[in-house]
């Protein structure tokens, strides 16, 4: 594993901790945001273990969805979380009609978790 995919484990992992902050102190929206990022960071290290190198947050979905899901590496499921994660950020960024609620946002800590996991065991 090469220092910078191990660098963006690392702020996957820093980001999950603040995430569960933010929650505990009473900022859903924020910790959605952060799960979200948490979430990105994985998505990067999995990219760069395989040598693609893409930085616009669109870039890395698309690259996830076609070096990973289209060739069976990884679940379906594990892009969606990636998708409705950054929907759900945006949501919590930009949107000043809606709100990210507490169960909402605890989920989305959760599929961080789950997401980082998964990374770690396919870059070893």
């Amino acid at each position: 594993m090469t220092r910078e995919v191990q660098g963006l484990i690392n702020k996957s992992k820093h980001a999950i901790k603040v995430a569960q902050g933010l929650l505990a102190q009473g900022y859903p929206s924020d910790s959605a945001s952060k799960s979200y990022y948490a979430i990105f960071y994985a998505a990067q290290a999995l990219l760069k273990s395989s040598k693609i190198d893409v930085v616009k947050h669109s870039a890395v979905e698309s690259a996830v969805g076609y070096h990973f899901v289209k060739t069976g590496k990884i679940e379906q499921k594990y892009h969606r979380i990636l998708l409705d994660a950054r929907k759900l950020r945006e949501i919590a960024d930009y949107d000043i009609q809606e709100e990210i609620v507490r169960p909402e946002a605890a989920i989305k800590i959760e599929q961080a978790k789950d997401f980082l996991k998964l990374v770690q065991a396919l870059v070893r």
